[in-house]
């Protein structure tokens, strides 16, 4: 904040903009992750239902993750610091809800998939004739390699984005209470 110019940004009303903003922005990949895992989720518990195929769907799970976000960063706004610091509560709540609250979700999530694809891959077909083999086929729910692939995907890079922001969350809250040497810092962000 101090490279643009300090005298706006320094105001009591345009900091608590920034910091809801930023929070904003700290929980928007994560719960991107996790709004990505409940589609998917639901696309293979609910594979019957064509609801969750539709693009209705998709577009009301992003909406609800955009409402999500904006509601839990709704407490930046009630920081009671009179100048443009952060207070502890308001730097521990951030890391968690952007790193430690998705992540433990997304894990549950991407369990329950895996979960669901060995199973449904794991069961025994009985032999029928070719005429009712057609209403299994069209019941039971197809998980190919191409979204097996993309689950691998996506949990490589939720774990690239959790591994790389986690400690510049945590020298966030640290650096106020112990002071951190710059370079450490520095490290932290690169």
């Amino acid at each position: 904040m101090s490279n643009f110019d300090i005298r706006r940004l320094y105001v009591s009303r345009t900091c608590t903009l920034l910091f809801y903003a930023y929070n904003v922005a700290g929980v928007a990949v994560p719960f991107a992750f996790v709004t990505f895992s409940i589609n998917r989720l639901c696309l293979m518990v609910y594979h019957a239902k064509p609801f969750f195929k539709k693009k209705r769907w998709l577009i009301i799970c992003i909406i609800c993750q955009w409402i999500g976000e904006f509601i839990i960063s709704l407490p930046s706004i009630f920081r009671k610091e009179p100048y443009c610091n952060t207070e502890l509560w308001g730097r521990i709540y951030t890391c968690m809800m952007a790193v430690f609250v998705p992540s433990f979700i997304n894990i549950m999530l991407n369990i329950a998939i895996f979960i669901r694809v060995r199973s449904v891959t794991r069961r025994v077909q009985p032999r029928t004739n070719n005429t009712s083999e057609n209403s299994n086929r069209i019941q039971q729910a197809r998980i190919s390699r191409r979204e097996i692939f993309l689950l691998r995907q996506m949990i490589f890079i939720f774990l690239t984005f959790i591994i790389g922001w986690t400690p510049v969350y945590i020298v966030n809250i640290i650096n106020p209470i112990l002071h951190i040497h710059p370079i450490i810092s520095q490290l932290s962000i690169l």
